[in-house]
């Protein structure tokens, strides 16, 4: 499976119909109307503050589609994304887990016991955590799947909450030169 498969049976037909018109237009080297339409997207993969920034980037890079995908997944509230060195996700997992209404009283109590660390080093501790809310859903047949990339910056994770089988289909056969799947 690759990032394709995943978009097809995640998103709506309208959603994927957006996705589509995004990447035409990116591909048309249309990056003003790109930048316009997904903004918040861009700023969230590239750290970038407006479209003269974006603009510089398109000029001499290209934007990772497979990137841009998952970012616009997490915008789409399907997932949500913690860069490689970030301190207390606390209240960002807590507001993610309770919005998708996965807020079981065992996930806002791991969440709640320490403050989780993604910063690649000692104090990290967002993958064991990320295990333990991991087996609290399975019981409710959910699993919880992250991705890894360090296409733009060190240790991104895109954290994804999908139905069991389709996550084991994932963690069996992912497929992809930027994504890895860490749990």
């Amino acid at each position: 499976m690759d990032y394709k498969n995943l978009i097809g049976q995640l998103l709506s037909a309208d959603e994927q119909n957006e996705l589509r018109a995004s990447a035409r237009l990116l591909e048309s080297g249309d990056y003003s109307a790109f930048y316009e339409k997904n903004a918040d997207i861009v700023k969230s993969i590239l750290f970038l503050e407006d479209s003269d920034e974006f603009l510089d980037f398109a000029e001499e890079d290209e934007l990772d589609m497979e990137c841009f995908c998952f970012a616009f997944l997490c915008d789409r509230k399907y997932g949500f994304q913690a860069g490689g060195y970030e301190e207390d996700l606390t209240d960002r997992l807590t507001a993610f887990f309770c919005e998708k209404e996965f807020g079981y009283p065992e996930i806002l109590e791991i969440i709640g016991r320490e403050k989780i660390y993604t910063d690649c080093a000692d104090r990290d501790n967002f993958r064991k955590s990320m295990e333990e809310i991991d087996r609290v859903l399975d019981a409710h047949g959910l699993k919880v799947v992250v991705f890894e990339d360090c296409v733009y910056c060190e240790c991104e994770y895109t954290v994804l909450i999908l139905e069991k089988s389709l996550a084991e289909g994932i963690r069996d056969s992912w497929e992809s030169d930027n994504f890895s799947v860490s749990l």
